[in-house]
């Protein structure tokens, strides 16, 4: 799990190169932006993750959902954050970057299990 933050964040800042290139300062910065609001879950998730959940049962899935829910909620707060605090946004290259950033970790999760 933790390679698969650490590929996310290679991913981002590949994208944030070529958003730069594309768009200019405020492509990357969106970039950026959107895939840290989809990262910084993540490795909470992680960390939460090798810290609470260790053996199986039932507390262990509700804890499982819990900071699963956490992580949603936290995402879309991120989001939220950016759009309020960052004027200068480029809207294509947030999303974009958010897709992808999305993608990548279904992909990475997909490739670490086989």
């Amino acid at each position: 799990m933790r390679r698969v933050v650490l590929r996310q964040l290679a991913i981002a800042a590949v994208i944030a190169v070529i958003a730069v290139i594309i768009g200019g300062k405020p492509a990357g910065v969106s970039s950026i932006l959107a895939a840290l609001c989809f990262i910084v879950p993540n490795a909470i998730f992680v960390l939460f993750f090798y810290l609470g959940i260790r053996g199986t049962g039932p507390a262990n899935l509700v804890l499982f959902a819990v900071i699963e829910f956490a992580k949603i909620v936290l995402t879309i707060g991120c989001v939220c954050l950016v759009f309020l605090a960052y004027k200068d946004i480029n809207w294509i290259a947030f999303t974009v970057s958010f897709v992808i950033s999305f993608k990548s970790y279904i992909f990475l999760l997909s490739k670490l299990k086989s």
